[in-house]
């Protein structure tokens, strides 16, 4: 199929209270200018279809990359369990996370020039070589022995990562306006479904076989689930002229995104602290096995929930909204039920869940919050930028919180204060234009209200 091409319209001006109509025009919620359009983008384009089997197929296609990308990562856990007991048995705990560490890091902090090329060239070539390499990556994982081997395959897959995440996470804007977050929900959806099969996969193939082919046997049917990306994943802008470097200081002069950008990355500080910790979190209170062996489930089991619901509601409600009622409701979850010592069972289910609901709806609705403020030629490029920001900080907080866990002798409470706070911080900076906005029109009311003397 032919690609078509889309309006560069980008994000037009911006009201308090958009209506459905403003929506559709792609209408934002923090600022009462457009941004400027980019002196590269063609002077004409057709609207995105906003459904269809097209797009429909654009948005499966990246789902199972990610699917396929974070089935890995987010079951590193069952891995380093593994890596503990066999071939890294003789490495302490701390260093085999630096592992997974590192390959998430790589991936986000790649982010920004993965971007940059999908604004200017698309998505053919990030995809071959991304999912290429993660392929790749899994069969050099498969006969890794000494610690620097599986750093290094490790390190190689989260480069591979870096080639699609960025450009799956931006390119719903290309092809749907009333229904991106929507359309963000359900790729981004995927990736909390992994996070619960995968770690259930591996657990079962290495009762069954050797850790070699445990891994071929994933590198084969990762191959199969991305295969249909190599088609069904593209951009619809034309290719254009590559703006110049100095074009990535730009976004930053503007109140939204740099507020969006900064929020944002602190929001990741802390954002996999949870996900890396939940084992524990159960564990210390002496909880049943069970729910230490399925607490990284529980989350992503509502981490899915939260991702998909949360683009649901942000086409309805404004992602702008939406993001700060979930953000919030990320900390309140992290007050509310991770700080209390011991933790009675159900209060650690609940929380496990409520966590993973509330901080899943976060990728997805500062994917849409960002897209509101970026023209669409850019959009790649500005929300790489973010999840590099973002990815940097994120290798630094868990390591944070586990000395904060250590000095509390395994207890979460600390991390928890710590943790909630950093993203309560991060989700009231992003919000900062919008929250000025309201207080304004406020104060403006007031004012005129007033009786004269």
């Amino acid at each position: 199929m032919t690609e078509r091409t889309e309006s560069t319209d980008s994000a037009p001006t911006l009201a308090l209270e958009p209506t459905k109509a403003e929506d559709k025009a792609g209408a934002t919620d923090l600022s009462d200018k457009s941004p400027p359009p980019t002196s590269s983008a063609p002077p004409a384009l057709s609207p995105p279809p906003d459904g269809g089997l097209e797009a429909w197929l654009v948005i499966l296609g990246t789902a199972l990359v990610l699917f396929t990308m974070f089935g890995l990562m987010t079951s590193f856990g069952q891995l380093m369990l593994y890596y503990m007991e066999h071939q890294l048995r003789d490495r302490s705990k701390a260093d085999i996370a630096w592992i997974s560490s590192v390959q998430g890091g790589v991936m986000f902090m790649g982010s920004t020039l993965s971007g940059r090329v999908f604004d200017v060239y698309g998505t053919k070539w990030l995809v071959r070589i991304g999912t290429t390499c993660s392929f790749a990556a899994l069969i050099a994982i498969a006969f890794c022995k000494e610690y620097y081997q599986f750093m290094l395959a490790h390190l190689f897959f989260g480069i591979a990562g870096a080639f699609v995440y960025s450009p799956s996470t931006a390119i719903a804007g290309h092809w749907f306006t009333t229904r991106r977050s929507t359309a963000m929900g359900v790729i981004l959806a995927g990736t909390g479904l992994a996070g619960v099969l995968y770690p259930i996969v591996l657990a079962r193939l290495f009762a069954r076989f050797s850790f070699r082919d445990s891994m071929l046997i994933v590198a084969g049917i990762n191959a199969v689930l991305m295969a249909p990306s190599w088609v069904w994943m593209k951009a619809r802008l034309p290719r254009k002229t590559p703006p110049p470097w100095a074009d990535l200081l730009k976004p930053w002069r503007e109140p939204p995104y740099a507020c969006l950008g900064a929020g944002a990355a602190l929001v990741m500080l802390n954002w996999f602290t949870p996900y890396f910790q939940a084992p524990l979190y159960t564990s210390a209170s002496a909880l049943a096995p069970k729910y230490t062996t399925y607490a990284v489930t529980l989350v992503q089991t509502g981490a899915t929930v939260g991702r998909l619901g949360g683009g649901v509601l942000a086409d309805h409600f404004g992602a702008w909204r939406m993001f700060f009622t979930f953000g919030t409701a990320t900390a309140v979850s992290l007050f509310a039920f991770w700080v209390v010592f011991p933790t009675p069972t159900p209060v650690a289910v609940i929380g496990l869940v409520s966590y993973g609901l509330t901080s899943g709806a976060y990728v997805t609705l500062v994917a849409g919050a960002c897209a509101t403020v970026s023209p669409l030629p850019e959009l790649g490029m500005r929300m790489g930028m973010v999840w590099s920001i973002g990815g940097a900080l994120s290798i630094v907080g868990p390591a944070i919180s586990g000395q904060l866990i250590e000095r509390a002798g395994g207890r979460f409470t600390y991390a928890a204060v710590w943790s909630g706070c950093t993203i309560l911080a991060g989700v009231w900076i992003a919000n900062a234009p919008k929250i000025l906005l309201v207080a304004r029109r406020v104060l403006g009311r007031k004012e005129q209200q007033q009786p004269l003397a």
